[in-house]
């Protein structure tokens, strides 16, 4: 049984550093669970507490049926993949692969049964002849996750293993990862600081925060109903556009702008400043996709990226920006880092159809979805609950 349990797991550094904050997370056995979060929220701590690298300040760690929070690395019946494959580098794949079983001393015949094994799996047969310097990057850590694999350990946990690789190769690494998890069946704790990784390759996703879990959910659950505002800014690609709103009665009003909203919604809040959400992907070009129950707004068009299979438009609102801790100042999380506006400005993104005519400085009509508004708490940052959750279909 590969279930791994923490039970308010806590981590202190000397110095008083707290880089873990009461932490409960169930992970089930053959789950491919996901840590994210930006640089220094925890998740690394989390992934070596575990794996018994870490000790553990407060709380329990359960794998399988038995609490190991004070046994040794090597009795907990797990297999660690690093960031930087620590391969040996005068030994050929094969060597590689079945290094640790020779340390304990398995038979020579089980040993060369399970590196042709994982080899297979792997696709990397006709390399074990090979040395490190004569591979690729990730053919490199395809040979160090064939390490893992052939102790056939309860669970794989693995730090950032694709954070070396190209744009390409980990988009490659990716979809092997995900068919390496529905052949083995094999429960996996992976920590990234990519949300793009978090989405593709989880069951769930833990989103991290200052050594706080913020919210656990599958990746889709995440995106639809994010439970503060932190979750909804660091999910999703591009990110959610965030700006404080004004709720007027049955409308919406941020900077020149006036949407209407939806009857009910935001009632207790009437005359009262809230936080506007809203994704990308929840505007459209008004020339291009018309529906005539959505509201629509003209805008001013500032940059136009044309992606290919759609274009993300970029304009200018005259309300304050909401700023994210944590967020805009991580390029590599995934989120990429908006344009620097006027005082008083922020800069929206719409992801719209590519056969928008739009261009940069040209006026643009967006329509866009009410129904899919999030809102959030000023004061608090939590999701403000104006309808029913979505309940997500069956994976």
């Amino acid at each position: 049984m590969g279930r791994i349990v923490l039970e308010h797991v806590s981590k202190e550094f000397p110095g008083g550093v707290q880089a873990v904050r009461d932490v409960s997370l169930e992970i089930e056995n053959g789950e491919f669970m996901v840590l994210v979060g930006p640089s220094g929220c925890g998740k690394t701590t989390i992934l070596r507490m575990i794996a018994g690298l870490e000790d553990v300040t407060d709380g329990e760690v359960v794998i399988g049926d038995r609490v190991v929070t004070d046994e040794k690395p090597k009795d907990r019946d797990i297999a660690m993949v690093f960031q930087n494959y620590a391969l040996y580098p005068h030994m050929n794949v094969e060597q590689n692969i079945g290094f640790g079983m020779r340390l304990r001393r398995t038979p020579k015949p089980e040993v060369r049964r399970r590196v042709g094994d994982a080899a297979g799996v792997l696709a990397l047969r006709e390399y074990l002849a090979r040395k490190p310097a004569d591979l690729s990057g990730g053919q490199r850590q395809r040979v160090a996750i064939g390490r893992a694999m052939v102790r056939q350990p309860q669970a794989f946990l693995m730090d950032e293993p694709l954070s070396n690789l190209d744009a390409k190769l980990r988009v490659q690494m990716r979809a092997e990862l995900a068919r390496l998890h529905t052949e083995l069946g094999t429960t996996i704790v992976y920590v990234t600081h990519d949300q793009v990784e978090a989405m593709t390759l989880g069951d769930r996703v833990a989103v991290l925060r200052d050594g706080v879990l913020q919210q656990v959910d599958t990746p889709q659950a995440l995106f639809r109903d994010p439970a503060n505002l932190f979750v909804a800014g660091f999910i999703g690609s591009p990110a959610m556009n965030l700006v404080e709103a004004t709720v007027a009665g049955d409308t919406l009003e941020f900077g020149s702008h006036r949407l209407p909203l939806p009857a009910g919604r935001l009632d207790t809040y009437r005359g009262r400043t809230v936080i506007l959400g809203i994704r990308p992907s929840d505007f459209q070009d008004a020339d291009v996709w018309h529906d005539e129950r959505r509201p629509v707004i003209e805008v001013t068009a500032e940059v136009v990226e044309d992606l290919g299979t759609e274009a993300h438009v970029l304009f200018p609102v005259e309300a304050a920006p909401v700023e994210l801790e944590g967020v805009a100042e991580d390029p590599q999380a995934g989120t990429p880092i908006p344009l620097v506006a006027a005082e008083g400005t922020s800069v929206f993104t719409a992801a719209v159809d590519a056969r928008t005519a739009a261009q940069t400085g040209g006026r643009v009509r967006l329509s866009v979805n009410p129904a899919r508004f999030h809102f959030f708490d000023r004061e608090t940052g939590r999701v403000i609950r104006t309808r029913p959750l979505e309940v997500p279909a069956p994976r």
